[in-house]
């Protein structure tokens, strides 16, 4: 039985869909132990549909709720931007020097963006659309395979706690996932969360994200 109580635990954790119906009262227990069954199968585990209905019956859902709110209140303001670009830029020696020198040229008074995430092999740049020339004068256009255009910026300014409360970035991803929106960066930078999507998408963002802690507690789910 605890075999079995893990592994459903584990394919309700991953799912958020599947979570926040459940908390809902929307979900049909025996619909989602089959479910469940089946997604055990392809891992090669063979479950009894009771001992699956036990463990969801047992399952938290009430304190997977009170974390989602929890979660959303920590959140203290949104801000959004369009008019956003995405870089990729390949690094080698002379790039660390060239971003600092376009650094130097943006108007941080004025709100202007510019945000870098540096990997191994290349850098990712996101900056506001009217300073893409400004880039593009300063990088070899070789060392710029790619740059998306057409974004926002949804920024999450959270309370100093949020990096010590457990759950907070996946709380946002996993909302905007069961939404059907696709980021196209991902920056944590705790107490904010930088988030950069296609700007047909960005007020569904912004009003998923806005709406975290605004989820009712969900009745008990169904037979």
């Amino acid at each position: 039985m605890p075999h079995t109580t893990s592994i459903v635990d584990r394919i309700i954790e991953s799912d958020g869909a599947i979570r926040k119906d459940l908390g809902r009262g929307l979900l049909n227990i025996r619909a989602l132990a089959r479910y469940i069954q089946g997604e055990a199968r392809l891992d090669g585990e063979e479950l009894s549909i009771e001992a699956v209905i036990g463990a969801i019956r047992r399952y938290d859902v009430g304190a997977r709720v009170a974390l989602h709110e929890s979660t959303g209140q920590l959140f203290k303001k949104l801000t959004m931007r369009n008019k956003i670009v995405d870089l990729a830029i390949l690094n080698d020696p002379e790039i660390t020097a060239a971003l600092g020198k376009f650094a130097s040229m943006i108007d941080y008074g004025m709100g202007e963006t510019f945000r870098l995430v540096s990997g191994v092999e290349s850098i990712r740049v996101v900056i506001d659309e009217k300073n893409l020339d400004k880039m593009k004068s300063i990088i070899p256009k070789k060392n710029i395979p790619k740059i998306v255009t057409g974004l926002s910026e949804i920024i999450v300014s959270m309370s100093q706690v949020a990096d010590t409360t457990p759950g907070v970035v996946s709380t946002v991803t996993t909302e905007l996932a069961m939404n059907g929106i696709n980021m196209v960066e991902f920056m944590s930078c705790v107490p904010e969360l930088i988030i950069v999507v296609d700007e047909r998408d960005a007020l569904r963002s912004y009003d998923a994200i806005e709406k975290l802690s605004r989820n009712p507690a969900g009745a008990h789910p169904k037979i």
